[in-house]
């Protein structure tokens, strides 16, 4: 269960640095926000292949 709650915290990190890009710093580090974005899409498909190889498991 906690790869399922770290994947969701990882998607809720990408939505949060998006809205922070995009209305705090108006568009301004948008390539630090990409690569940021694209590191914690890769965290969270390695929380989606754990979470689905612990929950088949069972």
């Amino acid at each position: 269960m906690k790869y399922v709650i770290g994947m969701f915290v990882v998607m809720a990190a990408m939505v949060i640095i998006t809205l922070t890009n995009e209305y705090i710093f108006h568009g301004d580090y948008g390539a630090i926000a990409s690569w940021a974005i694209v590191l914690l899409f890769l965290l969270g498909g390695i929380c989606f292949a754990n979470a689905r190889y612990y929950l088949s498991g069972k």
